[in-house]
C-alpha cells in the first residue's frame, strides 16, 4: 500500500512534476469553479480521461503554492490496496504516516465505486472532516443512483465526462479554431471534413487519438471494448460473457435503429427480463443510450427504443461494417446534443421519421442527420412538425449551409445558439 501512494502521488517528491497531456479545459474549468464548495464527481466510460483530468487538476492545485503532501491520490483499481469496507481508512492512515499531514487536504479517488458503500462512507467523512475538499470519480452511473445521490443531497458536483470532441481532437492535431469555426473552415471544407472522418472512424478516446499506428488505435479499443465488458459488467452482475459480448456487438453494428426487444431476445435466445437487465448493464457502464419515442402519452413507453453508442471507433472496431457513414454521423449528432440536454427522444409517424427531437433551454429542436441530402428529397414532415410543436428545425448534413442545414463539422464545434445563426445563411 505504501509503495502504491508512492507511485501514484510522484508530487510528494517531485513539486516540479509534471506530465505531457492534452489540457481538457472545460472540464478544469468546471473543477476549479466548485472545489471548495461541493464535493466534485467526475463519471464516464472508461478511458475517456477521467484519471488524466484529475491529475491536470492536480497540476492546478500545486501551481497555486498548494504544497504536494496536502493532496493525495487514491487508484482503487490498484490491487495493492485493500478492497474490505475500511479501505480507505486504511490507506489515509498510511498517508498519514508517509507524508504526516492529516488536515486541509485534497482526496482525490479514482474508480470509487470499487468500493462498498462508498456514498455513505463520503458522507459519514466530509461531516467529520469538512476541512478536506473532496474529488472522486468513476466507470459506473451507479454513482448517480438515488440511494447515493440521497447520502451526499446538496454536497456534490456531477461532472460528466466524455472521450475527446471534435474540438479537442481537432487541438491535437494542432488546429486552431480562433474565434468563428465557420471563417476557418468555412471557404475550405475539404481539410476540416478530412479529420472529421478520421475522428468518425477512430473516435474520440485519448489513448486512441493521440496513436499514430491504425493497428495500435483498433489494439486499444478492442482491448477497451473488453475490459468494459469483463471488468465493469462481468465482475459486477452476473452474466453470460458469450451472450453480452453478442448482445453489444449486435447494438453497436445496429446504431440508429429501434431495438425490438422481443425479436432481439428470441435471436440471442435468452428472455426478455435477462436482455432487459443486459441492457441496463450496459448503459450503467456508458457504452451505449437508449432513446425514447417523443410522446405525452403511453405510447412513449410501448414504441421501441433506438440505439446510439458512446463512440463510433469502438463502435466500428468490434462492427461487421464501418461504411455506414450516415448512421455514424447520427450517433455523432446524437452525443453532440447529450453535452446540452438529457431530453432527446426520436419521432416517427407512418414512414416519416425525425431522428431527434431535443429540449434545450425550454425550447423543442427537430433535428434531422442527412449526411448526403439529395436535391429531390423533400423534408415537409419536418416543416409540418416544427410549426404543430412551435420548434427549431435543423438539418445537420455533410456539407451544406443554409435553409435550415448546416455541416456536421460546424454543428459538432458550436452550441445552439449558434445552429440556428449559420443555419440561416
Amino acid at each position: 500500500m505504501r509503495e502504491a501512494l508512492l507511485q501514484w502521488n510522484p508530487w510528494w517528491h517531485d513539486p516540479d512534476w509534471r506530465e505531457e497531456w492534452i489540457t481538457r479545459e472545460y472540464y478544469l474549468n468546471q473543477c476549479l469553479n466548485f472545489i471548495n464548495k461541493k464535493i466534485l464527481v467526475l463519471f464516464g466510460i472508461r478511458r475517456a480521461g477521467k484519471t488524466f483530468i484529475m491529475y491536470q487538476l492536480i497540476r492546478k492545485i500545486l501551481d497555486t503554492g498548494v504544497s504536494g503532501a496536502k493532496i493525495v491520490y487514491i487508484n482503487l483499481e490498484d490491487e495493492r490496496y485493500p478492497s474490505d469496507s475500511s479501505a480507505l481508512d486504511k490507506i489515509l492512515n498510511t498517508y498519514y504516516e508517509i507524508t504526516g499531514e492529516a488536515k486541509g487536504f485534497y482526496l482525490f479517488v479514482d474508480e470509487i465505486q470499487q468500493l462498498e458503500n462508498w456514498g455513505g462512507y463520503l458522507r459519514r467523512f466530509t461531516d467529520l472532516r469538512k476541512d478536506v475538499k473532496v474529488i472522486i470519480s468513476g466507470s459506473s452511473s451507479r454513482l448517480l443512483e438515488p440511494e447515493i445521490a440521497t447520502k451526499l443531497t446538496g454536497r456534490r458536483m456531477e461532472i460528466p465526462v466524455w472521450p475527446f470532441s471534435f474540438k479537442e481532437y481537432l487541438k491535437t492535431k494542432g488546429i486552431d479554431l480562433g474565434r468563428d469555426p465557420y471563417i476557418r473552415f468555412g471557404g475550405e471544407q475539404g481539410a476540416v471534413i478530412h479529420h472529421l472522418l478520421n475522428y468518425m472512424k477512430f473516435g474520440g478516446f485519448p489513448e486512441v487519438v493521440l496513436e499514430k499506428s491504425i493497428m495500435g488505435k483498433l489494439k486499444y479499443l478492442n482491448s477497451y471494448f473488453s475490459d468494459i465488458i469483463n471488468k465493469d459488467i462481468a465482475e459486477r452482475h452476473t452474466v453470460n460473457l458469450r451472450k453480452i459480448k453478442d448482445l453489444t456487438k449486435f447494438l453497436l453494428e445496429n446504431i440508429g435503429n429501434p431495438v425490438n426487444i422481443t425479436k432481439l431476445a428470441k435471436y440471442l435466445d435468452i428472455s426478455k427480463p435477462t436482455l432487459y437487465d443486459y441492457l441496463s448493464y450496459l448503459e450503467e457502464v456508458f457504452m451505449i443510450f437508449l432513446v425514447d419515442f417523443f410522446s405525452f402519452g403511453k405510447e412513449k413507453m410501448i414504441r421501441p427504443k433506438k440505439i446510439y453508442a458512446i463512440d463510433t471507433g469502438l463502435r466500428n472496431a468490434v462492427s461487421r461494417t464501418s461504411r455506414d457513414i450516415g448512421r455514424q454521423a447520427e450517433n455523432l449528432v446524437f452525443l453532440h446534443l447529450k453535452k446540452f440536454t438529457d431530453e432527446i427522444y426520436y419521432l416517427k409517424n407512418k414512414d416519416k421519421e425525425i431522428d431527434f427531437v431535443a429540449k434545450i433551454n425550454g425550447k423543442i429542436w427537430l433535428i434531422e442527420s442527412k449526411w448526403e441530402v439529395k436535391k429531390t428529397e423533400k423534408l415537409d414532415h419536418l416543416d409540418l412538425m416544427a410549426k404543430e410543436l412551435n420548434a427549431y428545425k435543423l438539418i445537420v448534413t455533410k456539407d451544406r449551409l443554409g435553409n435550415n442545414m448546416i455541416p456536421l463539422w460546424l454543428f459538432l464545434l458550436t452550441k445552439p445558439n449558434e445552429w440556428l445563426k449559420y443555419s440561416k445563411f
